[in-house]
């Protein structure tokens, strides 16, 4: 994506052309790597999290809460991914085109969007799994060089 935006502002200002793909494509790329890098940020620990509600909790209370919490974001996640899948599939049977100049098959982006969906929705399940077992449901972070904000 970074480079498909050096390329457009290089070829702008050297040739005074405009790659009309390059805002199209950069859109579906960050479409891409907001859901597919979802699934990865929750296994590493990497999601924001306000623990105003499961700081003063006591761990069965926390993992009560984070089950409940994994419950409904698994949910959500489930319909989207559903969903997805059945919009991209209609995609595909219509043969819808991007208004974009490319003209891209719609498909093609909605398949890389859909299937970033579906990977958060079984790192949710796993998620779950893992609570319900017990287990680690994250890496460990290291966190000796990190300071909390002051409110």
């Amino acid at each position: 994506m970074g480079l498909l935006g050096l390329a457009e502002i290089l070829s702008r200002w050297w040739f005074n052309y405009s790659l009309q793909f390059a805002f199209e494509y950069s859109g579906y790329m960050l479409a891409f790597i907001m859901f597919g890098g979802s699934a990865w940020a929750l296994n590493e620990g990497g999601h924001i999290r306000v623990n105003l509600i499961m700081g003063p909790l006591g761990p069965s209370a926390r993992r009560a809460v984070d089950i409940f919490g994994t419950t409904f974001a698994l949910g959500i996640s489930t319909y989207l991914s559903v969903a997805s899948v059945r919009y991209t599939a209609k995609t595909y049977e219509l043969g819808t085109l991007s208004f974009f100049p490319s003209e891209t098959p719609m498909a093609w982006p909605q398949t890389a969007l859909t299937f970033g969906i579906c990977l958060l929705t079984l790192a949710l399940l796993a998620r779950l799994i893992r609570l319900t077992i017990g287990e680690a449901t994250e890496k460990a972070v290291n966190n000796e060089n990190l300071e909390e904000a002051p409110l």
